[in-house]
């Protein structure tokens, strides 16, 4: 990059000694390689960056010496022009010894060890002296007709062309060129240039906070907008030195322009070059402040509000914010041209360094955004907010979010045509802040034919600035200012009004019809017309009217739970409000970090919860505030928090298409604490799916058993625990989680033995929460979903608080063999067993087995209107005479999943069994299955009388 400095320096000085067209091709072709130098350079490919100026130097010999064998010039031009060559000489041998120098695969062991050279200090001498000799593109404030070419071309090009020479004799000395000035301010500031993994202390907002390790991380990530570095401010910034012997040129570049813009920049100038020596926010009131080309409406009136409050209250709030400062605190102007503003983005107050290069037009009037008395400090404000938004190609914003980034003041929008919006309590919080000086206000029109826009002297989609609210002789009424400064409201109370200017209400605000003629832009309109006209209000408060507040900056990574969490809340980020004196009115600001000026396509909310004793909150319920997504870049809720109560706030958006970061602050009257939400201590994910043998429905199918069960085991030296359970699938299946004691396999649902559930079943995840798991006991979890056969994949994630062990539990029958039976009690003609014990005449099986074998048998009524009271066993069955129970189901049961016995052993030698299917009424009508399982291979007959 000091190359390109030096280069760009040379190719300046170069287009003053020859207007000779045979040269501009190597001219352009030097520019076009320094400009792709820059690009790759950024980039971070050096090598390649260092060829490219290699070539471009090339270029600048070549013309040298051509312009040197012609021999036409003065004795002083062929002065200038062996010095010129000299130093291109210089600058070609340095850049080849430095590229050795970096990449040592190029170069000699010798000299791939060696300290990177500089220009001698007879070079750097020889350069000022060049310059100093009166070469520049700039005298007495006259443009050079042999330049204006060149700052009409590319943006690009302009970057490294542009160069003035001051004035050097109202400069304090200097004892080196402006290469080496340049040089020595980076190397004072080499510490500011990238952030130390030790986080020194930031100020956020109106405090001044240490960051975590954690938070260190997003801050420097989010340091990085728009392709630049803006670091965070720290107080040693104030020592900064503004005082060189040359104009300072901003290395970032000249910002860039919209095609509109370019077409009509005739060149970039200096402050000093346009006004001599102008003021910096030395005007009072906003009425001289006019925005031009960039479409910067919002950040315009932001900034007509904010110097309107410093006129009104005699207090410095954006002022105090650009250096360098005179000895009255008020910014002052420097001859050099460095300057540097302080800005609150992305969650903190950030350095933003510019130089005074202004885009002029061809009028001579300057594009951006200026004063009509010449006050530049608009303009140098504009700039450096501009710089961080990507240029003067800004696509626009709402004041509030500008107010924001100038003053720290808290953005709250609120927006007419909503269905919420009380007008009347607006107006005294409008009225009693402005009056207070605690709240900045600005409004917004929305889209409207143009016909009306006209007849209505207003701008569609336009931001104006609030100066003053007054209710007076029964009118409620706002003073507005258009930051174009022209084109005035036209309808009630305006210039053009008759009717409603009383001689009491134009005493009462001084108002004189007389000198309403002259359009700046400034008017009076009633807020009736504003609430039918306008779509938002926007309004900044003074933070510091909070007494406390606490921050967090965090990020929320792809990673980080599903691309769509509308009902899983689980990997959301969460932090724990607490009010800890008193009740307290608290407001929370979400703030998302920019990081490039685009389209807002991330839907955004930020919900409260109470009664969670601020624990995380897993899928969303009733809650305290249900927050609406909206594509803003900032989400403020306010809230009365109770003294001691716990408050989980969720972060959450709509679809994740990207990485995010944010900053969320807590603003009270009284202390607050702000800390992340707790997560369990310990956790494990289990994954598995719903098939054709395991999706076996809700509590009320016949196949509940069959769907994936797990046991948890607590380790008996564990205390007594809690935590969550979560289920989340791959399709959009209403889903449950039910928990049951004993660890081992479910087969009906008893609800005196049920731990904990889901509650209702939810579409594609739920949470079930667990309270007091005791030690040295194993519980059941069945995840199951509505109706059976709804295949899908699942994750279950069991968190404790805890050490634990979780495992799947085998099916019923696993590793046996089934047959499947069918049956059908018939009243009348079989009779059933219960107090008659009548059972012969039930539906029975004749088992036969070759070897000892274990069985089991189990008895549903899938079918049945209303279950029936029903058992199934096993006996022995030896000459057709009932004999010995082997197994029995137990009581008469009328479960969904029907009755079983137990896995017993039979196969006697010589000996039969019988299973036999009863119920407990006569007068039973249903069909009935039979499931039988067995070790080995076993026959089964149907008995039939």
């Amino acid at each position: 990059s000091k190359f390109c400095e030096y280069s760009g320096r040379v190719s300046v000085l170069l287009q003053q000694l020859s207007d000779n067209p045979a040269y501009f091709g190597d001219l352009d072709k030097a520019r076009v390689g320094l400009n792709a130098a820059h690009k790759q350079h950024l980039q971070g490919c050096v090598d390649a960056a260092l060829d490219l100026y290699i070539g471009s130097i090339g270029c600048y010999q070549r013309i040298l010496r051509q312009t040197k064998s012609a021999g036409s010039d003065s004795t002083k031009g062929k002065q200038w022009r062996r010095e010129l060559l000299k130093f291109a000489n210089t600058c070609l041998k340095e850049a080849e010894i430095a590229k050795q120098t970096a990449f040592p695969a190029t170069a000699s062991s010798e000299s791939a060890h060696s300290e990177s050279p500089t220009l001698t200090a007879s070079d750097a001498q020889s350069t000022l002296q060049l310059q100093m000799s009166g070469l520049s593109l700039q005298t007495n404030g006259e443009p050079d007709n042999t330049c204006r070419s060149e700052h009409t071309s590319t943006p690009e090009s302009r970057r490294n062309s542009m160069h003035f020479t001051p004035q050097y004799q109202h400069l304090s000395p200097g004892t080196g060129s402006s290469n080496t000035s340049t040089s020595s301010t980076s190397n004072a500031h080499s510490s500011r240039d990238t952030m130390t993994n030790a986080s020194p202390p930031y100020t956020n907002g109106t405090h001044t906070e240490r960051l975590t390790e954690d938070e260190t991380q997003v801050v420097r990530i989010t340091s990085h907008i728009n392709g630049l570095t803006f670091l965070p401010w720290l107080e040693n910034d104030k020592s900064e030195n503004f005082v060189m012997p040359s104009y300072f040129t901003d290395k970032d570049g000249l910002l860039t322009l919209s095609r509109k813009q370019q077409r009509k920049l005739w060149q970039w100038r200096r402050a000093s070059h346009l006004y001599g020596h102008p003021q910096i926010f030395g005007q009072h009131g906003c009425g001289h402040i006019v925005q031009e080309t960039v479409t910067d409406c919002s950040f315009v009136a932001a900034l007509c509000v904010s110097v309107e409050y410093e006129h009104r209250f005699k207090r410095q709030l954006i002022t105090q914010h650009v250096y360098p400062k005179g000895r009255n605190g008020m910014p002052e102007f420097n001859p050099a041209g460095k300057y540097m503003v302080k800005l609150f983005v992305n969650g903190l107050w950030r350095r933003v360094v510019i130089d005074d290069l202004l885009p002029v037009g061809e009028t001579g009037k300057l594009l951006c955004t200026y004063s009509v008395t010449g006050d530049i400090g608009q303009s140098l404000m504009e700039k450096a907010f501009l710089k961080v938004m990507g240029g003067y190609d800004f696509p626009g914003s709402n004041a509030s979010t500008d107010l924001h980034v100038l003053t720290g003041w808290i953005p709250e929008h609120v927006f007419v045509q909503d269905q919420a919006f009380d007008a009347e309590r607006t107006w005294t919080r409008m009225h009693d802040g402005l009056e207070q000086g605690s709240v900045l206000l600005t409004i917004a029109t929305g889209e409207m034919g143009s016909d009306v826009a006209a007849s209505l002297g207003l701008v569609p989609s336009h931001a104006y600035a609030v100066l003053d609210a007054r209710e007076v002789c029964g009118h409620q009424l706002l003073r507005v200012k258009n930051p174009w400064n022209s084109l005035r409201w036209t309808g009630a109370f305006s210039h053009a009004d008759q009717i409603s200017w009383t001689p009491d209400l134009m005493r009462a605000l001084d108002y004189d019809p007389k000198t309403e003629h002259d359009d700046q832009g400034i008017f009076w309109i009633d807020f009736a017309s504003v609430c039918h006209r306008f779509d938002a209000i926007h309004l900044n408060w003074n933070p510091r009217v909070f007494a406390h507040q606490a921050s967090v900056h965090f990020s929320w990574n792809m990673d980080m739970g599903p691309r769509q969490a509308l009902h899983d809340f689980s990997a959301n980020p969460q932090y724990t409000l607490v009010a800890e004196h008193g009740t307290a009115e608290v407001w929370i600001l979400l703030s998302k970090h920019l990081l490039k000026t685009e389209e807002n396509v991330d839907f955004i909310a930020l919900h409260v919860y109470d009664n969670t004793n601020g624990r995380r909150v897993y899928e969303p319920r009733a809650a305290l505030h249900i927050g609406e997504y909206v594509n803003t870049q900032h989400v403020l809720v306010q809230l009365t928090a109770r003294q001691g109560e716990k408050y989980t706030l969720v972060v959450a958006q709509r679809e994740k298409t990207k990485p995010l970061h944010f900053t969320l602050r807590a603003l009270s009257s009284t202390p607050v604490r702000l800390v992340q939400a707790p997560v369990p201590t310990y956790c494990e994910d289990v994954t598995g799916q719903w098939g054709s043998a395991s999706a076996g429905g809700n509590t009320a199918s016949p196949r509940y058993m069959d769907n994936p069960q797990f046991q948890i085991t607590i380790p008996p030296n564990a205390p007594l625990t809690s935590g969550i359970i979560t289920l989340e699938t791959a399709h959009k299946h209403p889903v449950n989680i039910r928990v049951f004691r004993g660890g081992f396999l479910v087969t009906r649902v008893l609800e005196i033995n049920t731990v904990a559930t889901s509650g209702k079943y939810r579409s594609q995840f739920c949470t079930c929460e667990l309270e007091a798991l005791e030690p040295g006991s194993s519980y059941t979890v069945v995840v199951s979903t509505f109706e059976p056969f709804m295949f899908s994949r699942f994750k279950l994630r069991i968190g404790l608080g805890s050490l634990f062990t979780v495992a799947p539990i085998a099916r019923e029958g696993a590793g046996m063999r089934m047959r499947e039976l069918h049956g059908k009690w018939m009243p009348g003609s079989e009779c059933v067993g219960g107090p008659d014990q009548s059972y012969h005449k039930c539906p029975r099986f004749l088992v036969r087995t070759e070897c000892e074998t274990r069985v089991l048998a189990r008895l549903q009524t899938p079918h049945a209107k209303s279950l029936p009271l029903v058992n199934v066993s096993v006996y022995e069955f030896d000459d057709a005479v009932l004999g010995t129970l082997c197994a029995s189901s137990g009581s008469y049961t009328n479960s969904p999943q029907g009755v079983a016995t137990r896995q017993s052993t039979i196969g006697r030698t010589g000996c039969e069994f019988l299973v036999v299917a009863s119920a407990w009424d006569h007068d039973v009508d249903a069909s009935f299955v039979l499931y039988f399982y067995s070790e080995h291979t076993v026959e089964v007959t149907p008995l039939f009388y």
